[in-house]
């Protein structure tokens, strides 16, 4: 190796020393976190997060959208959020829920829309004052830590409690003359909490330690003790059956609409047509002026001819024995077969004089080609 390429290569090579020590005493590892939109159950499910947080406790937790006691077998000590619209609660469900809190169960339940109205299991619990309240919001800060710069905040209408359930109050956000945003009472051997919103354990909200504190905090009563049922949706009734009891009047324009329509199209139906006339049919013209063409050439001699050989060749494929047969023989032997005149079939296959004997002929000819 000669000095230039010495001096190339140590140039080279203390430029590459450069670049890795620049890109070392320049690189800093961080680690980054990027927030992407919710996929699969997460989309639909707002408690997913209360869901997987509680698995991973292991603590038994259930999503349904469904209170069908198939599929939700509530029993002593279990824990019930119902996330939907208490309203769409049924009358046999909200007995049977009823029943289960006094038995024992914790049931989490936000009056939302129902304040200030008569719903079955608001009935059945026997536990709201049908007056409803304002709206207000409390914020409250981590326990532990004491910061209020990023305070969870409870907001909504606030609700009344009857006057028995006011006295059995255990925890509450609010007071029984000017509501409660969050009231815990005791009903029979169970508990039932009434939340404004259940906006602070919803979503990402759990990602804050004051939500997590917050929800510790509501499944207190049977944490531990049983399986908490999240019922985050409510099946409504099928298809057809809302169709029937809510769409009928769409049904009823569809009708008018089908019927009107089959009235104007059917205005535009009349009788068959008649078929065309025979001398309007073109192929039939073809085959008439064919026939009447090639009965002028030889006076129909030729036509004649094709027809008896085609008769005979059809007889002789059906009956071999016909095959030797000539003359008067022949004419005995068809006249036997086809139950005709043997006179008659011997004129037919003479050769026509006029128009008329080739007329007859034809029809003796096809007569016999139409018998078995």
């Amino acid at each position: 190796m000669n000095r230039r390429t010495l001096t190339l290569v140590l140039v080279l090579l203390g430029a590459v020393l450069l670049l890795l020590a620049g890109f070392f005493a320049t690189f800093e590892r961080r680690d980054v976190v990027e927030t992407t939109p919710a996929h699969g159950e997460a989309r639909y499910n707002r408690f997913f997060a209360l869901q997987e947080t509680l698995r991973r406790l292991e603590l038994p937790a259930r999503s349904l959208t469904t209170l069908d006691s198939k599929h939700l077998s509530l029993q002593s000590g279990d824990t019930l959020l119902l996330g939907d619209d208490a309203s769409r609660v049924d009358v046999a469900d909200a007995a049977r829920i009823a029943a289960w809190v006094r038995g024992g169960g914790h049931l989490l339940l936000s009056p939302g829309a129902a304040t200030g109205a008569r719903t079955p299991m608001f009935d059945a619990l026997g536990l709201l004052d049908p007056h409803p309240g304002d709206y207000a919001c409390s914020a409250f800060d981590d326990a532990q830590t004491g910061k209020d710069d990023d305070k969870l905040r409870l907001c909504g209408v606030r609700f009344l409690l009857a006057g028995a359930a006011t006295t059995a109050v255990e925890a509450s956000i609010g007071d029984a003359q000017g509501g409660y945003l969050f009231a815990r009472t005791r009903l029979g051997k169970g508990r039932v909490s009434l939340l404004a919103s259940f906006a602070p354990i919803s979503r990402d909200q759990l990602k804050r330690a004051v939500a997590q504190q917050f929800a510790w905090g509501l499944l207190e009563p049977n944490r531990g003790r049983g399986t908490l049922y999240i019922v985050y949706a409510l099946d409504g009734p099928s298809f057809l059956t809302f169709l029937w009891l809510r769409g009928w009047p769409a049904l009823l324009a569809l009708a008018l609409l089908l019927g009107a329509w089959m009235a104007m199209r059917s205005a535009r139906l009349g009788p068959l047509m008649p078929a065309p006339a025979l001398h309007r049919r073109a192929l039939l013209e073809h085959v008439h002026a064919a026939g009447e063409f090639v009965y002028r050439r030889d006076g129909g001699r030729s036509l004649h001819r094709l027809a008896s050989d085609t008769v005979l060749a059809r007889l002789r494929r059906r009956d071999p024995a016909c095959a030797m047969l000539n003359g008067d023989a022949l004419y005995a032997r068809l006249a036997e077969r086809s139950a005709l005149d043997a006179a008659e079939i011997a004129q037919a296959f003479q050769s026509p004089a006029n128009a008329q004997a080739f007329r007859a002929s034809i029809i003796t000819l096809a007569r016999l080609r139409s018998r078995p």
